[in-house]
């Protein structure tokens, strides 16, 4: 009898998990079922900047499209959010009511766009003020092109100049939009406008005009599901070298949302090293296989309020 894998998380991390697994014969031993956020397949987070900028379409960027799932009988909820994970009873429960039995879980919840204390950036219901944008997923890049296509938004400011930053600014120039990038040490302090964005004020006092902003000072890792769920999280997921999550036999996790032996990772080798790693012990190819670690790969730093930008591997969320 087959076993019943779920995969929260259908990014960069789950997806390549699911990969590994399929090729050491995975098909034949479990009954897969992924959960992701976004209702799409899993495609290449890290070239959305070509995307915005127009060198790409969206379907280029796709690693591995819906009939992909299904010709290798994998049970995809796309768009659906796991809410929490019943470790006693081996259940996970999903935002539309679903209750799906596992054997084996793999977490793979990436991260989250990190927003940093700002006045005026949201709404009073909690939103996001119109023009204030993230930039982490597909439909924030395709939302970030509507409004920049818009012909009296002409000004856009990027706040965070590490490497996606520098990328959505790129890429709005090429969208036609004059750009100001704010440098990490120069805080910004609050949005300025009422009914819409008209500029963000900086700390000192300075102020730069604007139609549009995007905040890109970094991510966090996405441990909601795991804290709710009673797993061992510290900065990230707490796993060990053989990637299980600490105390628990029968669920894995890897990605960002990760700690091993006390750091988090961004870009996408570790995670392409823990996916092997993973699919190794799972599939019982080689139950000795273990992650000792990646050298020279860039580490997430969550300790305190402020997490530096970092090219990203996985799912928002999930």
């Amino acid at each position: 009898m087959k076993q019943r894998l779920v995969v929260i998380g259908n990014g960069m991390a789950g997806a390549r998990a699911v990969e590994e697994i399929l090729a050491r014969g995975g098909a034949d031993l479990l009954e897969i079922t992924m959960f992701g956020d976004e209702p799409y397949g899993n495609y290449n987070r890290s070239m959305l900047s070509h995307v915005l900028s127009g060198e790409a379409n969206a379907s280029d960027i796709i690693l591995n499209a819906l009939t992909w799932y299904r010709e290798n009988n994998i049970t995809l909820h796309a768009g659906v959010r796991v809410d929490r994970v019943d470790k006693f009873s081996k259940h996970v429960f999903a935002s539309d009511g679903r209750v799906v039995a596992y054997d084996v879980l793999i977490l793979a919840t990436g991260g989250r766009s990190h927003l940093p204390p700002m006045e005026g950036l949201y709404t009073p219901s909690g939103t996001l003020r119109p023009g204030i944008f993230t930039f982490r997923t597909m439909d924030d890049t395709r939302r970030m092109i509507q409004f920049a296509q818009q012909d009296h938004h002409r000004r856009a400011v990027v706040i965070g100049d590490e490497v996606p930053g520098l990328e959505v600014a790129r890429g709005l120039q090429a969208r036609g939009l004059d750009v100001a990038v704010v440098h990490s040490g120069s805080r910004a302090t609050g949005v300025l406008g009422s009914d819409r964005v008209s500029g963000i004020r900086l700390h000192g006092g300075n102020e730069l005009d604007c139609d549009m902003a995007v905040v890109t000072s970094g991510i966090r890792p996405n441990v909601d599901v795991a804290v709710v769920s009673g797993l061992a999280v510290e900065r990230a997921v707490v796993v060990d070298d053989y990637l299980q999550v600490m105390d628990e036999e029968d669920i894995y996790a890897l990605g960002e949302c990760v700690q091993h032996r006390g750091e988090v990772y961004g870009l996408a080798a570790p995670a392409w090293d823990q996916a092997a790693v993973v699919a190794d012990h799972i599939t019982g190819v080689d139950r000795s296989s273990v992650y000792l670690g990646s050298r020279n790969a860039a580490k997430l730093k969550v300790a305190g309020v402020d997490v530096p930008s970092w090219a990203s591997t996985s799912g928002t969320g999930h």
